[in-house]
């Protein structure tokens, strides 16, 4: 079972962008990762190792100069911003300043004109790029990886953008919440999908931690519900090291992913560095990035890796 995030981004637009997406739906709901209007540019869509352009008509072209294709205007992209915000910009002011909108799962990254003070971003103006990362559910998918590996002894899952880490992770949650007392933490709702008080993914007996910063959430899981497991999308920040050794004081395995396409990629970088030689990570994954959806490169036991 798979929500259909296509829809929900076809719904946050206006109706002559709209209509065009909705043609092309059922040809390319397999295998679109995002979707990228940029005001007075043509519509793209990407996949695997692909780029297309949308038409008026609803067609798929490669061909970035074609005639006919789909150009939004800086007041449709307006328009989407504050559909996307249920037309109250503040509501989602924190989110703006870190340049994405996450709806129904669905992160929206912008790209715009920074407002500053005192060097930190307090709003994006003039928006004119935005980009609908395509979110799926794909019940089963994390199976085979189950079969080899021992959660427990705790699982990093690396890959590039595109190679279905989110998407994996959800469904390792969602089984593994049959077997073991499992948190998440959802900093961004990508994960259970989460919007107007409702999860449009099913992460099964998970305790959910929505919108919280990770440390947060952590620190309340750790108090609060015992958790055998604790998994979280998109490590990477400068205290996910502590975070992990705190857990692992605690009792709590850690389940969670990184943008890394490769072992040496994985070390070559201080921040990642750092969260592989806290011992919190028995079992290192690698996904492929050739277009199938979690699909397992090269798996490593960290003594394999250190060697």
């Amino acid at each position: 079972m798979e929500q259909n995030s296509l829809e929900l981004i076809a719904d946050k637009l206006p109706e002559r962008l709209r209509l065009p997406l909705q043609r092309v739906r059922n040809a390319v709901e397999d295998k679109v990762t995002q979707i990228t209007l940029r005001a007075d540019r043509p519509v793209c869509l990407y996949g695997p190792n692909r780029m297309y352009c949308l038409t008026e008509n609803g067609c798929l072209t490669d061909a970035h100069a074609a005639n006919g294709l789909l150009v939004p205007s800086a007041k449709e992209i307006e328009q989407i911003v504050l559909k996307l915000c249920d037309y109250s910009l503040y509501t989602y002011q924190n989110e703006i300043n870190s340049g994405f909108i996450t709806v129904g799962g669905v992160r929206v990254g912008l790209c715009g004109k920074a407002v500053l003070n005192d060097d930190k971003v307090t709003n994006i103006r003039d928006i004119g790029t935005l980009n609908f990362r395509v979110a799926r559910e794909i019940r089963g998918c994390a199976s085979p990886l189950l079969k080899k590996l021992d959660p427990l002894k705790g699982v990093l899952i690396c890959g590039a953008p595109g190679s279905g880490k989110t998407t994996l992770i959800r469904d390792l949650a969602r089984q593994l919440s049959f077997r073991y007392r499992v948190s998440v933490l959802d900093e961004r709702g990508e994960l259970s999908a989460f919007s107007r008080g409702t999860y449009g993914f099913s992460l099964g007996l998970c305790d959910i931690y929505v919108g919280y910063p990770k440390g947060t959430a952590a620190e309340c899981a750790l108090r609060s519900m015992a958790p055998e497991l604790i998994v979280c999308d998109e490590l990477g920040d400068r205290n996910d090291a502590e975070l992990l050794l705190h857990s692992l004081r605690c009792g709590a395995s850690f389940i969670a992913t990184v943008h890394a396409a490769s072992m040496s990629d994985l070390r070559r970088r201080e921040i990642t560095l750092k969260l592989i030689e806290t011992g919190a990570f028995h079992t290192i994954v690698f996904l492929s990035s050739d277009g199938e959806v979690g699909k397992i490169d090269k798996i490593y036991e960290m003594t394999e890796a250190d060697d």
